[in-house]
């Protein structure tokens, strides 16, 4: 629906967007990073989830466009795009009654989904001094499923 497209951009689109633009000041002053939660969704097209793949593809150009303005500015703007991760959201998907599974195929994976703190490690590595030379990336934290 109209309202479920709005809110899924709102959360993932706008809601990084405001974000940064309050603490981009400030993470000039401090040498600070952002790293984005993108997805893998916003790397490939994926069949029933034109809201979420179109939002989460909008972060990752929201994430370059924004590496590139603040390239000389000494702050790092990088995003992590995971796959399917355990958490309360993932049991809440629903697909269409008349689903195609075939479909679905390619994003399914072929291993398993990762964890929360699988994710939040890839994230904490990303930010970390040890990272400094990176800046306007997209990290795949995917199990391979973009590689192929």
């Amino acid at each position: 629906s109209e309202e479920e497209w709005n809110l899924v951009h709102a959360v993932n689109v706008s809601g990084p967007f405001f974000l940064s633009q309050a603490a981009i000041p400030k993470l000039i002053e401090s040498g600070g990073n952002i790293v984005n939660i993108a997805s893998n969704a916003g790397l490939m097209g994926q069949a029933y989830t034109a809201a979420y793949c179109s939002s989460k593809g909008a972060l990752v150009q929201l994430t370059r466009s924004l590496a590139m303005e603040y390239m000389k500015r000494g702050i790092r703007i990088n995003a992590g795009a995971p796959a399917g991760t355990h958490t309360p959201l993932d049991e809440n998907v629903q697909f269409p009654d008349e689903v195609d599974v075939a479909l679905m195929q390619r994003f399914i994976g072929r291993r398993c989904m990762s964890q929360p703190e699988e994710i939040a490690a890839a994230v904490a590595d990303i930010a970390s001094e040890e990272a400094r030379s990176v800046h306007g990336a997209i990290f795949s934290i995917d199990s391979g499923m973009t590689a192929g």
